[in-house]
């Protein structure tokens, strides 16, 4: 269950709610399987799996989890079929079919295939922290993390949040981190980085295993280009890749913080699940001040 990706959002302090009216709210929106002529079915789950309540509560923090299913039903089958049907269709009729009697056909194959199609489950995972005043989503990109904040949004009928934001534009900071080579007390480079031409749109330089503070990297940024994304370690305890959008991706969490959750005895799946999220929330809480401050 430890998060792997975050896309951090601010909570308004005027914004509160207790696990049992959050519980009452998700039960509402309770995923459902996908029906058989359903593309795809969205809803809450228990986060802990085999577990009952929709909320996962440890502390003054509260984990969620949203459950997509998906029917996946390949272009090329659909366009396979279309093709066999406007065939049969020309024939029969003897001419050849315009655009919208295409466009009908193939809205009725893709109806027609629905129910036979494979699923797809995927889950999405977060916590609200009602002291610290975040919610965390374990999504790779913001536009993933709308989905369930969006989905949230809808059940509890407000939900003011917004994503994380700082005084200084993240990108141009960590540039001027590798530039000077001077990055904060309690954080070190990675091997990774991911620079940009503002000049050039699309244009990238991808780092992988170098050295980043060699003069060979440190001239890349002396030739113009930015930091988009770069990799770091912070205190020892969490491995990251910032990315000038604020989100954090490929996050992991150290043998320093895993032997903290080794160290817990837990007698089952449950407890076990508990500590470790207490664990993994209580540094994220920890560390989510420290980011905002160094752009800050």
């Amino acid at each position: 269950m430890w998060f792997r990706n975050l896309c951090v959002y601010q909570l308004a302090d005027a914004f509160r709610i207790d696990a049992e009216q959050l519980e009452e709210r998700l039960q509402t929106g309770a995923f459902q399987p996908v029906g058989g002529h359903d593309p795809e079915s969205r809803g809450w789950v228990p986060p802990l799996p085999g577990g009952e309540p929709l909320v996962h509560v440890a502390g003054p923090r509260m984990m969620i989890c949203l459950q997509t299913e998906s029917r996946v039903l390949p272009p090329a089958v659909v366009r396979e079929t279309v093709e066999e049907r406007v065939s049969e269709r020309e024939d029969a009729m003897g001419r050849p079919l315009g655009r919208r009697e295409k466009a009908r056909l193939k809205e009725e194959v893709t109806l027609d295939l629905l129910p036979r199609a494979f699923t797809r489950s995927k889950r999405c995972y977060a916590y609200i922290d009602l002291e610290a005043r975040w919610l965390v989503v374990d999504a790779t990109t913001w536009r993933e993390g709308e989905l369930l904040t969006d989905d949230l949004r809808a059940l509890l009928g407000t939900l003011p949040i917004r994503p994380l934001q700082t005084d200084s534009a993240p990108g141009q900071v960590m540039t001027e981190w590798l530039a000077r080579d001077h990055f904060p007390s309690d954080l070190e480079p990675g091997e990774e980085a991911v620079f940009e031409d503002p000049r050039s749109e699309g244009a990238e330089v991808r780092c992988k295993r170098q050295d980043l503070r060699s003069d060979e990297i440190r001239g890349l940024v002396r030739a113009g280009k930015r930091i988009r994304r770069l990799a770091v370690d912070w205190d020892g305890r969490i491995n990251a890749v910032l990315d000038a959008d604020l989100s954090i991706k490929r996050l992991k969490f150290t043998d320093l913080v895993q032997s903290d959750a080794d160290e817990r005895e837990a007698e089952s799946a449950a407890e076990r699940f508990d500590a470790d999220f207490s664990i993994m929330s209580g540094e994220l809480s920890r560390f989510l001040p420290r980011l905002q401050s160094w752009f800050d």
